[in-house]
């Protein structure tokens, strides 16, 4: 294989899957505290809650109904640890969801864990509470329930009281988060359970609320969930806020803040460079909400259209229209600093659906209610369903402020079900603020967990370097690693040039919202170029395909300032093999509890040297905004076994002995006469994945619950012999339906003489290159 030859990325991988027996699992945890002591604790802090719950103004509580905190110790943080067998024996009492709580590690049952945190001078822990809802008169059934004579209890409900550390109501702090102390007014979006009363009941609530606090309803917007929370926007100052603290039914209270698109109609400009002279455009689309479009300017014409019937109804507004033009041009042509103003561009390779969403009728009227963005969020639920025919959406912009663990706002949780639910993808902007102390980290809805949060780079002397106004990671839980991947944003000194409304003009300036459109782009390349792709692949192979700069080109890891690194240049980047690796994709769906084993493609060959084994696993699992510390519902937990012939073998009881690694073939011998002196083999290859049976604390710190996750092994090829990987589908919050996933594996072999990519064909006869769409079907007249 010449050194310059590529070849297309290989599917059909799925064709080597397999469905293997589930594997065994560790042994939970002994409970921290004894039956009776846990017992009493839960009945005084019931009984507390209770007559708290007496003390509120009726205004601030829903009748006959309440919602209170069971708080699980730190050593359980796992779903699975949920107190199900509680709600089944006193089944007037239901789970409306959970979230982290952080306690002093003092306050809490002293375990071995705990124990070793202690001798490490850690003063705070971080466990999980359940919000438990019922009427009053349910929670007295609980303590009844309690007051029975333990020998007469279900063993499993003992086990789950002795796990309980304590019962109370939310404190305040847990309820408000994200205001100074200089705030004094402005746009909040309170986050409300679900009610076991009717959707008018709670309003009805809701409205007398505002009443009493003094809350102008006017200028509150109200949007509930079937069977999920109800988010409310409303506009408070300080006094109205503090009447609010403490309402029983509230679950949380953030700022929202939005200072409206970036003005870019005074921006410097340059002479932009000729329109394309091509009679075509491309089939493969892009949607974008933001501020509308110029149709006429001619950069745009002919490749992109306003959709009007799935936009806000409000007049046209010049500034915004100029940010969004500016952002459809990037979508369209990219970065137009390499041309100058005597070059004509090429046809775009995307054609761009604008959706406007701007100015909101708030904004219109000069209302700050506009700032809530709720209408926008709006225009997006009607508009993705409507349009099935855009499988990738561009969003670059988001209300202001970092987000919150254990908080999750409505414009978030919109965009990850509607990902899930239509099989789209998002491409967000993280934001602006990365040099605002305290305000650095990403911002809402990049932290969503089915859609790409895109950060920014600029150049420094030509090299890709993180823009230093680009925010931070990390994540939520189940998407820690935020940014996902950055794209050129540009800087003060490097700015990124874009379409201007301005005629034969081009603008500069440089943020996120422009470094979102590239990636955007390249996503609808990468699903619809070829056949059988899909939202979920596309996103994966952007992911697969990013590389860090510089001398962390081979990292590992992902970093908080650049994700998994920098988008790719080119399509041929995410769709090719270069010489010496080949790249096959797996797809397929699973159910929660479900295991399968895949290859690693392997020649039969011998390989020299090292080898470099790059995986990406990504999963389209559903999420649940009611447990923000649980929000996907499965995992994929891959195990990578470089060796399938090479397992451990155990000395039996009472012999002390170090366990054995040894070769099936290579050391028969040797095996069959351990076996005949009852030495155990495992079950599985040795792994070089670490701990097979991780707890929830590993899982997290390991990014287990991450919707997607990329790793590298580097390997002496001589150890590697068939290699394979194991996938586990890890459910929780109930989890019972077939979600789709995607695994991405590159072999790398530099010093391999041969052609790696034919060895692995005859190896692997079914796997075949992806078939790219011609042109013939991918372009038409304008």
């Amino acid at each position: 294989m010449a050194d310059t030859q590529k070849r297309l990325i290989l599917g059909n991988g799925e064709q080597y899957i397999q469905a293997i027996a589930k594997q065994k699992t560790g042994r939970s945890k002994e409970p921290p505290r004894s039956y009776g002591e846990a017992r009493d604790r839960i009945k005084s802090g019931v009984v507390t809650a209770l007559k708290s719950l007496d003390a509120l103004p009726p205004e601030k509580k829903i009748r006959d109904e309440a919602v209170f905190c069971m708080r699980l110790h730190p050593d359980v943080t796992a779903k699975s640890y949920d107190p199900a067998t509680i709600f089944n024996e006193v089944p007037e009492l239901r789970s409306v969801g959970s979230r982290t709580y952080h306690t002093s590690i003092t306050e809490v049952a002293e375990t071995e864990s705990i124990t070793k945190m202690l001798g490490g001078n850690v003063a705070d822990v971080d466990a999980r509470l359940v919000f438990v809802q019922s009427t009053p008169k349910g929670f007295n059934r609980f303590l009844q329930q309690l007051d029975r004579a333990e020998s007469t209890l279900p063993a499993k409900f003992r086990e789950e009281i002795r796990r309980v550390e304590r019962f109370d109501a939310l404190a305040i702090d847990e309820q408000m988060g994200g205001f100074s102390e200089k705030w004094t007014e402005g746009r909040v979006e309170l986050v409300l359970h679900p009610s076991r009363s009717t959707q008018d009941g709670q309003l009805e609530f809701l409205f007398e609320l505002f009443e009493w606090a003094n809350i102008d309803a006017e200028r509150s917007r109200v949007r509930p969930y079937a069977g999920g929370p109800t988010f409310v926007s409303c506009f408070l100052n300080r006094k109205s806020l503090n009447q609010l603290a403490g309402a029983n039914p509230l679950r949380s209270a953030h700022p929202l803040h939005f200072e409206g698109l970036s003005s870019l109609r005074h921006a410097p400009k340059s002479n932009a460079p000729k329109p394309p002279s091509t009679t075509t455009r491309s089939t493969i689309k892009v949607g974008m909400f933001d501020g509308g479009i110029d149709p006429s300017v001619p950069l745009l014409s002919g490749h992109a259209e306003q959709d009007d019937a799935n936009s806000i109804k409000t007049p046209e507004n010049a500034d915004c229209v100029a940010h969004g033009t500016a952002v459809a041009g990037a979508i369209l042509h990219g970065p137009l600093n390499p041309f100058k103003a005597k070059d004509r561009l090429p046809a775009p390779p995307v054609y761009l659906v604008s959706f406007r969403v701007f100015p909101t009728l708030g904004d219109h009227k000069g209302d700050p209610g506009g700032a809530d963005l709720f209408e926008c969020i709006d225009i997006i639920e009607q508009a993705v369903p409507a349009r099935s025919d855009i499988k990738v959406f561009n969003v670059s912009f988001g209300p202001r402020g970092p987000i919150e663990d254990d908080t999750l706002s409505r414009f978030t949780y919109v965009l990850d079900t509607l990902a899930a639910t239509h099989k789209v993808t998002f491409c967000v902007a993280v934001g602006n603020d990365g040099e605002v102390a305290d305000e650095e980290r990403i911002q809402s809805p990049s932290d969503m967990v089915h859609g790409l949060g895109i950060g920014a780079f600029t150049l420094n002397k030509a090299a890709p370097v993180h823009a230093p106004y680009s925010c931070h990671g990390p994540g939520r839980e189940c998407g820690k690693v935020k940014p996902d991947i950055v794209a050129f944003g540009g800087c003060e000194n490097t700015p990124m040039h874009l379409v201007s409304t301005a005629s034969g003009q081009k603008v500069l300036w440089w943020g996120t919202s422009f470094a979102a459109p590239l990636a955007s782009r390249m996503n609808a390349q990468a699903i619809d170029s070829f056949e059988r792709s899909s939202a979920l692949l596309g996103r994966a192979l952007l992911v697969h395909t990013a590389k860090y700069p510089g001398k962390k080109t081979d990292a590992k890891k992902s970093d908080a300032l650049l994700g998994h690194g920098c988008l790719s240049e080119t399509l041929d980047d995410v769709l090719m093999c270069e010489d010496h690796n080949v790249t096959v994709l797996f797809q397929g769906a699973m159910l929660p509890s479900q295991m399968v084993k895949l290859p690693i493609p392997w020649p039969s060959v011998s390989i020299p040297g090292k080898v470099r084994i790059h995986w990406t696993v990504a999963a389209l699992a559903p999420v649940d905004p009611m447990h923000p510390g649980d929000y996907t519902s499965c995992c994929l937990v891959e195990t990578f076994y470089p060796n399938s012939q090479k397992y451990k073998f155990g000395p039996p009881k009472g012999l002390t002995a170090k366990k054995k690694v040894l070769h099936l073939i290579n050391d028969a011998t040797e095996i069959t006469d351990l076996l005949s002196k009852n030495w155990k083999k495992a079950g599985w290859p040795e792994t070089d994945s670490g701990n097979v049976y991780m707890d929830e604390k590993e899982r997290r710190l390991d990014c287990k619950w991450e919707s997607i996750v990329r790793r590298t092994k580097s390997k002496n090829a001589k150890g590697v012999e068939s290699p394979l990987m194991t996938l586990h589908a890890i459910g929780r919050n109930g989890a019972h339906e077939r979600f789709d996933y995607v695994v991405i594996v590159t072999l790398e072999a530099p010093k391999f003489q041969g052609d790696l990519y034919t060895e692995i064909r005859q190896q692997f006869p079914a796997l075949a290159p992806i078939r790219l769409r011609t042109e013939a079907e991918t372009r038409i007249q304008i």
